[in-house]
């Protein structure tokens, strides 16, 4: 009789498990041993079978202590398989006694119960709110969650960046939103840009992916309101990048559009202090070719060039010793590419 109630109660448990006839192995022989002690002996060390039997053992004489231990070493040994779950419902439904919050917090856990429902009220008239608190759901509040929750940027889609753009951040939250801004066509870029520099940790103009995509005219008003950007090299490389024709002009085998090329980059260089005379001479070399192949011997263009300074034998040693007129030398060699 103990064998089938043994039997009968783990098919109800765990109905997964297949019913064989024929002999029923070790199962009987742990059934109706009259000293499972003994009966337990003939299991080896290590194996499932092992680990189960002893649990089983321990929780049918209420030894739940060394069966949560057994429990938790079958576990690391053989992983979480059919047999251990069936040992973990059988502790916590034996345990109940002992720990019955435990068993039901357990319970509710596995069989993941919820207990919110609602009594029903015949006849109640709903006094549910129909419309959301507006406080709640605004722009404003749901802005002052997202900097309670992250220092920078991290809180906004970037569907909400162009509004960002328009609104007064703090400097370290600006730093995050330039970072972010992927197109130049926001009103107040050039004004953001210029602030963000004169901020402490600023590495400088050009080191923001939005530097580099400033149209013309929003390089010219930087210039016009921080003019000491045109001494900064990554200014100049990227105000020349910002000159140079579409793809789908052919400026190096068109004169035409080849002169118009350079008139635009002397127009702007010509501004560049004297730091910048090598790139001045560049401009001028290349402009005085094209005017030679084209038969063109401009004489103010070619003095302009020639008076450029620059490190020669001949030059006048006394000319040469000034430190400010060796710095504003020409190197001709220089690679503009």
């Amino acid at each position: 009789m103990k064998r089938v109630i043994l039997i009968t109660t783990s098919l109800l448990i765990f109905p997964a498990w297949p019913t064989l006839a024929g002999e029923i192995g070790y199962i009987e022989d742990f059934a109706l041993a009259k000293d499972r002690d003994v009966a337990l002996k003939q299991l080896i060390p290590g194996t499932e079978d092992y680990y189960y039997y002893y649990c089983l053992h321990c929780l049918n004489t209420e030894q739940f202590n060394r069966a949560d231990q057994l429990l938790r070493s079958y576990i690391k040994h053989h992983g979480y398989t059919p047999r251990v779950r069936e040992i973990e419902v059988r502790q916590a439904l034996l345990a109940y006694s002992a720990s019955p919050q435990h068993t039901v917090e357990y319970l509710v856990r596995t069989l993941k119960l919820r207990f919110n429902h609602q009594r029903e009220t015949v006849g109640a008239r709903p006094d549910l709110p129909t419309t959301l608190n507006q406080d709640l759901i605004s722009r404003k509040h749901f802005m002052q969650d997202a900097f309670a929750r992250w220092k920078n940027l991290d809180g906004f889609e970037d569907h909400a960046i162009p509004w960002l753009a328009g609104t007064s951040l703090p400097p370290e939250r600006r730093r995050y939103l330039l970072q972010r801004l992927q197109r130049p066509d926001y009103p107040n870029l050039v004004q953001l840009v210029l602030d963000d520099l004169t901020f402490k940790g600023s590495r400088g103009f050009g080191s923001l992916p939005i530097h580099h995509k400033l149209l013309v005219d929003q390089l010219d008003k930087c210039v016009e309101l921080k003019p000491d950007l045109l001494n900064q090299v990554q200014f100049v490389n990227i105000y020349l990048s910002k000159l140079k024709p579409g793809n789908d002009v052919d400026w190096q085998s068109d004169p035409i559009q080849k002169r118009k090329h350079l008139e635009r980059l002397w127009t702007f260089v010509k501004r560049l202090a004297p730091t910048h005379n090598s790139l001045k001479a560049h401009v001028l070399y290349h402009r005085l070719v094209l005017d030679r192949s084209l038969g063109i011997y401009d004489k103010t263009r070619f003095m302009a060039y020639i008076q450029l300074p620059r490190m020669a034998p001949y030059a006048n040693p006394t000319y040469v010793a000034d430190a400010t007129r060796r710095r504003a030398a020409i190197n001709l060699g220089a690679d503009f590419r």
